[in-house]
């Protein structure tokens, strides 16, 4: 027991550690100097929680198992410097004037089709002879965007671009859908991730860049749309009643769920996750309650509900409503959710090693 303990303390401090390095190396693009400021609070306080957890491990520990199957300390071991990695990978993909086989990785002239008057840009989602050379998903863009503001790249002017600006043409308005997609014009309803992720997506951007414009208006028009589909697929006050998220996607066209072959009953967590950041944001207790919702019918649901990514918003909006809100849901069932094998998917967090190199927490197809 002491033993299992002393690792378990010892990983907590190692995060404190990384956690402390990552953060302080942070600079602060220009137009984000509120947003970093509090950043700084955000930062303090999350390291007070993790030295307070490591205070406290002996008593209050909660297991997850496939990390307690973990090595405390993998060998070999060596930290990359992700900032390195992120700056780089953006001066490379964001750099229109790079040329060489397959350069530049930028599409910076697509034709408009939300907002004619602005420009659009996209990124390949492959490289080589056979891409695509009219790609531009906001599942590679978005974030793209997001990752080199974080490590202090103004996203805003930068080779002469706003690529912040640009990512409003992912708000598919002139379909009436009204809210971020995939594609610029994206009519798909087939696949729950690419409803919700691109507007996740979105948010965070929001929280960098609030004051671009229209970014207001598309950020309420996003909470409207999914707070409707939860109540679209029976989610309820009078009487109190959770909704039916386990469907393989939904049609904002129509505002009807779609199945077909699978199901991605995950996707509760992330739409719990933009309409408690709608809450908070707006004040509007309406998004509020569509979390909860959300949220109820993802912590009820049967069995492990993951499929990409979506679960891994719904553990943190979890944990994150418990603390403010005093709900009570139950965080280590979703959070070893996310390390188990998945109903919906075969598949789940590696625990091992690959020619003599530990590779545990690994997650693929």
């Amino acid at each position: 027991m002491g033993s299992n303990m002393d690792q378990h303390v010892r990983k907590v401090w190692c995060s404190v550690i990384e956690f402390c390095n990552i953060s302080l190396s942070f600079e602060r693009p220009a137009r984000t100097n509120s947003w970093f400021r509090n950043c700084g609070r955000v930062i303090l306080s999350a390291v007070a929680v993790l030295l307070i957890v490591a205070g406290v491990a002996l008593s209050q520990q909660i297991h997850i198992q496939t990390i307690d199957n973990m090595p405390a300390f993998p060998k070999p071991y060596q930290m990359r410097d992700w900032k390195r990695v992120a700056i780089g990978y953006d001066s490379l993909v964001f750099n229109p004037n790079l040329r060489g086989t397959f350069l530049p990785l930028v599409l910076s002239s697509l034709g408009s089709v939300n907002y004619p008057q602005d420009p659009a840009f996209g990124l390949y989602t492959a490289v080589g002879p056979t891409a695509n050379t009219g790609t531009a998903e906001a599942i590679n863009c978005i974030p793209a965007v997001v990752g080199a503001s974080l490590v202090g790249i103004d996203k805003t002017n930068q080779f002469g671009y706003d690529w912040v600006k640009m990512c409003e043409q992912w708000f598919n308005g002139v379909n009436g859908q009204e809210i971020y997609k995939n594609g610029f014009n994206d009519m798909t309803n087939d696949d729950f991730w690419y409803e919700t992720m691109p507007n996740v997506f979105f948010y965070e951007l929001n929280y960098l860049y609030g004051t671009q414009s229209p970014f207001d208006s598309q950020f309420v028009s996003v909470a409207n749309r999914f707070l409707s589909a939860v109540r679209a697929m029976g989610g309820s006050t009078a009487p109190w009643q959770t909704p039916n998220i386990n469907h393989q996607g939904f049609d904002f066209g129509k505002m009807i769920p779609f199945d077909s072959q699978w199901h991605e009953p995950e996707a509760a967590g992330a739409i719990g996750w933009i309409l408690y950041n709608a809450y908070t944001v707006t004040g509007n207790p309406q998004y509020r309650v569509g979390a909860e919702l959300s949220m109820e019918a993802l912590n009820n649901f049967p069995a492990n509900p993951a499929y990409e990514l979506q679960l891994s918003y719904g553990a943190y909006t979890a944990a994150r409503m418990n603390a403010e809100l005093g709900t009570d849901y139950d965080v280590q069932k979703i959070v070893n959710w996310l390390f188990s094998t998945s109903t919906e998917r075969p598949w789940g967090t590696i625990v091992g090693s690959w020619g003599g190199y530990d590779v545990s927490g690994l997650v693929g197809e």
